[in-house]
């Protein structure tokens, strides 16, 4: 067993009254051989050390908690760390008192203020871990939205697929950094790792002395809240609210063990983490996605990603994507992904899960130029633009070669389903929508936009002329109606006027186009909008790029107007107002070039940028700052920090700033918590792009436990998951374990 080299403390280890936390979660297999288990004597042993040395004489005890929601814990066994950090915990679980399918396990080790944390994968006939600061971050961090001060509880899937994510940052048995933070598409290439050990730096000080666990505690304190009861909570707050007390933090951090941390304070503790489906950063040929566009989780959280082009070295063509990538909610891909097939053809932002858990793909068909005149039927192109695929969980396509292509779909952007099962698609090329309803692709039916091109039933198939709408985002309310943005809509030639409408389709058909100002000026309050979502109440969000005239049929035509902003219509059918409006950085939270957008269970808005300004006239030399994640707070205040009223950032003025992100379109909130974004272009041109030099990314990023979980799959508005009321007397569980 290896340990963290090991710089001395600056009181002797005996003597410091410490708690110590070995947070053990695992999910249970719930299979016969593991119900036998539950009923013989098991145990866990490991060691609990601070900056390599052990900590002597602390009890660490192994609780069981539900992971069903029931905030409660229930104590299975203890023991006290010897000269050497060492514990040995016996146990036995009585079978059916835990469901065999959700219970999850941990450890607390007491004596004091301090506290450490480990997370193990699972628990066996005899099991052991090493418990360090480096551990205690991961868990703390992939369990954020979980914690309750000592005690931690949540749904089933977003409890299971958080001991993954924290072992992505720690080894459990070891205590060494995991692979895939400290390796390379992260490790060296990114600031993440240095986060990381910065802020294992802050817990480390923590250990060492009370004080600095009192300063942690104050400067952890959530805006508004109460301080944390222990250093889990204060890990969990630093991720939940990632951008307070900065500076202070990052002095608390000093000169400690982890080395090398940050040189200059964050702009937020959030961590970045960046996946390739390898351990790669170079674009080539044999990469596994080239402009990842969105992205859907299924039930348990298992993520789908489309993708805009086939990957290929720099100087080759960028041609119409042909595959669809499952990953494990931690980031690993999937066995036997990437799929191909079902008619799959430059995918755009279009993908959804429908209420079945098929996937269905909107296939824009992104390509350059040069791939038109190309004939070759083995890669599938020219791309068709026509059509969307549908897959099965297992990646086998249902849809044909060609796709489904009723409904008169062209350039198709957003793709939802709705409760119902109604498939919602939103054709960029020739403004209008389909609607397939209940999935059945033989009864798909096209329904126009006013004033678009094919309002007197001319469709751009047929028609070379530009599409007047360009729809691109759709989003479903609670009463089932489609919400469409028009990135294109009333846009005047040679003219600065503002691009964009909102439109709203009933289930009927009907079509209402909304407001575009806020009833007090004549001046629109879109400017060329992108994505929209909705929260659980029917407001719904739109992110104004005021910098991107999508390149459905016409080229890519960046506008680098001065005012990237939001557009909030809400569910009363009050007039829409507008947030972040230009001129006020102070309330811009960072946002660049909005994007997608995504809502999470407390009804917070999480705002995907673009990178940063120009869009044109970019090459390898140009410079600028990082790409941001933006947030906001929601129609309900209670959820937001402070005395945050709706539209205000929570973010900073910079958003959350990292090199981990290139130019992001789409991204979504898992049942853990865990943010997605998805690195569709390089963050250099040259813009417009010169398709000899295939300008997509070849990466997504997770952000451990930042978000309030969404349940998953997300069909119309975001769900969240219902805790149980605790016991008030702990559980009968407690009197049937065997202790030391």
């Amino acid at each position: 067993m290896s340990h963290i080299p090991s710089l001395r403390h600056p009181r002797n280890t005996l003597l410091v009254p410490a708690l110590l936390a070995v947070a053990g979660l695992l999910a249970w297999a719930g299979s016969a051989e593991a119900k036998g288990r539950l009923q013989r004597q098991s145990i866990l042993e490991g060691f609990v050390e601070s900056d390599g040395a052990p900590l002597v004489n602390y009890r660490v005890s192994l609780y069981g908690s539900y992971a069903r929601g029931r905030p409660f814990k229930t104590l299975l066994g203890s023991d006290i760390t010897d000269g050497a950090g060492h514990f040995e915990i016996r146990y036995r679980v009585a079978p059916g008192r835990f469901h065999p399918d959700h219970p999850v396990f941990y450890v607390l080790a007491e004596n004091g203020p301090a506290m450490l944390a480990s997370a193990v994968g699972s628990l066996g006939k005899h099991d052991s871990v090493v418990v360090n600061e480096l551990t205690t971050v991961a868990i703390g961090t992939a369990f954020a939205q979980f914690i309750d001060g000592r005690r931690i509880y949540g749904n089933t899937w977003g409890m299971r697929n958080a001991v993954s994510m924290a072992a992505n940052m720690a080894d459990p048995e070891t205590g060494a950094p995991g692979m895939v933070i400290s390796t390379v598409p992260n490790g060296p290439d990114t600031s993440t790792f240095r986060t990381f050990k910065t802020i294992a730096n802050m817990v480390a000080s923590c250990v060492a002395s009370d004080l600095d666990c009192e300063l942690l505690f104050d400067l952890t304190t959530p805006p508004g809240g109460e301080a944390p009861e222990s250093v889990l909570q204060a890990l969990a707050n630093l991720t939940k609210y990632p951008a307070e007390n900065v500076l202070e933090l990052f002095a608390l951090a000093g000169v400690g063990p982890y080395d090398p941390p940050l040189l200059s304070p964050p702009t937020s503790w959030l961590l970045f983490i960046k996946f390739t489906g390898g351990p790669y950063t170079e674009y080539a040929a044999t990469n596994l996605m080239s402009g990842p566009g969105n992205v859907a989780f299924d039930e348990r959280g298992f993520a789908w990603i489309n993708d805009n082009y086939v990957p290929s070295d720099l100087d080759v063509a960028a041609c119409a994507g042909l595959r669809l990538m499952k990953f494990y909610p931690w980031g690993e891909s999937f066995p036997r992904s990437p799929y191909f097939g079902g008619g799959l053809s430059g995918a755009g932002f279009g993908i959804t899960l429908d209420r079945f858990g098929l996937i269905w793909v909107g296939n824009f068909g992104f390509e350059a130029p040069v791939c038109t005149m190309l004939d070759d039927p083995a890669n599938k192109v020219p791309a068709t633009h026509d059509s969307v695929s549908l897959f099965r969980p297992d990646g086998v396509p249902i849809s044909g070669f060609d796709g489904f292509t009723e409904g008169h779909m062209w350039w198709p952007q957003g793709t939802v389903s709705d409760r119902k099962g109604n498939i919602w698609v939103a054709n960029c090329g020739n403004d209008t929508v389909t609607v397939i309803p209940r999935g059945n692709p033989s009864k798909a039916r096209n329904i126009p936009l006013p004033g678009g091109q094919g309002e007197q039933g001319v469709f751009q198939v047929e028609l070379p002329n530009r599409p007047l709408i360009k729809p691109f985002g759709v989003a479903i309310d609670p009463l089932g109606r489609a919400w469409v943005t028009g990135n294109h809509a009333g846009h005047v030639a040679n003219t600065d006027t503002p691009a964009g409408r909102v439109y709203r389709i009933e289930p009927n058909g009907s079509v209402e186009m909304l407001p575009h100002t806020d009833g007090t000026s004549s001046e629109s309050i879109l400017s060329w909008p992108m994505g929209i979502s909705g929260d659980s109440h029917g407001n719904m969000w739109v992110s104004n790029s005021d910098s991107v005239n999508v390149p459905c049929v016409t080229p890519l035509d960046p506008q680098d107007g001065a005012g990237p902003s939001l557009a909030f219509y809400p569910a009363d059918g009050g007039p829409p107002v507008q947030y972040a409006p230009p001129g006020m950085p102070e309330k811009s939270g960072g946002i660049t070039i909005p994007w997608g957008n995504a809502v999470d269970g407390a009804d917070t808005l999480w705002v995907f940028n673009f990178g940063q300004k120009p869009t044109k006239d970019v090459d390898e030399m140009t410079t600028w700052p990082d790409t941001p994640l933006s947030r906001f707070c929601g129609a309900d205040t209670s959820k937001c920090p402070g005395d945050l009223a709706t539209g205000d950032p929570i973010s900073p003025p910079t958003g959350y700033v990292t090199d981990a992100l290139d130019r992001v379109t789409g991204g979504g909130i898992d049942p853990s918590g865990n943010v997605w974004l998805l690195n569709n272009w390089k963050k250099t041109g040259p813009f417009p792009p010169v398709y000899d030099a295939n300008p997509g990314g070849n990466s997504f990023v997770i952000v451990p436990g930042a978000a309030a979980p969404v349940k998953t799959p997300l069909i119309g508005p975001p769900r969240t998951f219902r805790h149980e009321p605790a016991p008030q007397h702990g559980s009968a569980l407690e009197g049937r374990m065997a202790t030391p």
